[in-house]
């Protein structure tokens, strides 16, 4: 497999389970502070993303 599609494989799972985490279907609501974590980490995963496009 190759390095751009394993990033994106990769960085897509990880949106999806942040935005499940976030999402009515969770098993428990996540903390004040879990959820700006999350979401942190999740504007990075799209940062990287989107610097990764840029290269192609």
């Amino acid at each position: 497999m190759s390095d751009t599609k394993k990033l994106l494989e990769d960085k897509v799972a990880q949106l999806e389970k942040g935005l499940f985490s976030m999402s009515k279907d969770r098993a428990r609501a996540l903390s004040n502070h879990e959820t700006v974590d999350l979401i942190e980490e999740l504007r990075a995963a799209v940062a990287e993303l989107k610097a990764h496009a840029n290269t192609l």
